[in-house]
């Protein structure tokens, strides 16, 4: 009896299999959490760069040019292997299964919805996934994942057979936003512009109104060599951001010839031959262009307040004193009209200041996006 009790053969063997088995599942564990990582930091920044690249196109406000942008992207070197792989092929169609167009609110920092208006988008939002949540379409493009433990579980008798990959989803979000654009602050913007070309007086009389002033938004110093930094900032679309109609801007006169002049680097046209246009804050047609800044306090009808925003093609700088040399034929204006901003005007109200094709000039970044699924960012 004794003897039987202290047989412990084959209790190795046991053990050493049990050991075997734990290793394994370690082993796989860690082998399917690393690839795991792998995939979803390389699919991360595929997606990131391919709605950078949308959203630079969305900036055109071309639907055309959002897949074009992301095509070459996919089709140039080994770092977007994710979304040229034949394995997660993307849909390139504007809006389709893997690219959407949606909507962005920059007060609250969120996305609004989707749209099928490339003119009301904002955001360009690119997928690697099985389901668009947007649309509920099935994009099937999730990034295959090899896997090396539900597998190990078949082996070990895991019941039902499991495939051996796993299916990463990742996404991302970048919206554009418009940046200012000219330095100057229109007194008073005529809706009977919109749509023409328009000599915009640039001169300071010695009468109860003034029409014209520069700015540099929120900027204290609005001297001559502050004016011709953020002119040459805008001219590399480095402007200042957009300021929120309803808030004080700073202010100056025009007398400042030297910063009309430089204006006209600003003057060109896009690769599609049209002009180049940037936004321009409208003030009140009351407003006293002397250098100020406001009282500070939004929306309380104060004269340095950016009533809305025009959207404004310069294409001359016109008058005596000013020897502007670009287009100089279309300054027809008498020497007495004094100097001026020849520029067509688009729009003297602009709704959305962030959307496609108004400006030359855009941001682009990426934002956090909700996800439904986690119910967090």
């Amino acid at each position: 009896m004794n003897n039987s009790l202290r047989n412990n053969s084959g209790s190795v063997l046991v053990f050493i299999t049990l050991m075997i088995v734990i290793l394994m599942v370690m082993v796989g564990m860690g082998l399917d959490a690393g690839f795991l990582v792998l995939s979803r930091s390389m699919g991360q920044r595929a997606v990131d760069m391919a709605a950078l690249a949308g959203a630079a196109g969305l900036a055109k406000g071309d639907a055309a040019a959002i897949k074009s942008n992301i095509e070459q992207l996919m089709l140039t070197g080994t770092d977007n292997d994710y979304l040229g792989s034949s394995k997660n092929l993307i849909d390139l169609t504007v809006p389709g299964k893997n690219v959407t167009l949606l909507t962005y609110d920059f007060k609250t920092n969120t996305v609004t919805g989707t749209t099928n208006d490339i003119k009301a988008a904002n955001a360009v939002r690119v997928a690697l996934e099985t389901t668009n949540p947007y649309s509920g379409e099935s994009s099937k493009s999730a990034v295959n994942t090899p896997a090396f433990l539900t597998p190990l579980m078949n082996l070990f008798g895991g019941g039902a057979s499991v495939a051996g990959a796993n299916n990463v989803e990742v996404s991302a979000v970048s919206v554009i936003q418009a940046q200012p654009g000219l330095p100057i602050a229109i007194n008073g913007c005529n809706p009977a512009w919109v749509g023409t070309d328009n000599p915009i007086p640039w001169n300071q009389p010695t009468s109860t109104s003034d029409n014209s002033g520069w700015t540099t938004y929120l900027d204290n110093s609005v001297s001559a060599d502050d004016v011709k930094t953020l002119i040459h900032r805008i001219a590399a679309c480095q402007g200042t951001g957009v300021v929120n109609v309803g808030t004080d801007v700073c202010l100056n006169d025009g007398r400042q010839d030297t910063d009309l002049r430089e204006l006209e680097i600003l003057i060109g046209n896009n690769p599609d031959g049209t002009p180049k246009c940037y936004l321009a804050p409208v003030v009140s047609s009351s407003t006293k262009f002397t250098p100020s800044c406001g009282d500070g306090t939004p929306n309380n009808g104060s004269p340095n307040e950016i009533l809305a925003y025009a959207q404004l093609c310069p294409r001359a700088v016109c008058g005596p004193g000013v020897n502007g040399k670009i287009n100089q034929g279309l300054c027809t204006e008498k020497a007495s009209f004094g100097k001026y901003l020849f520029a067509t005007v688009k729009s003297c109200n602009v709704g959305d200041p962030n959307a496609p094709g108004l400006t030359s000039c855009y941001s682009l970044r990426l934002v956090r996006e909700y996800n439904s699924k986690t119910k967090s960012y």
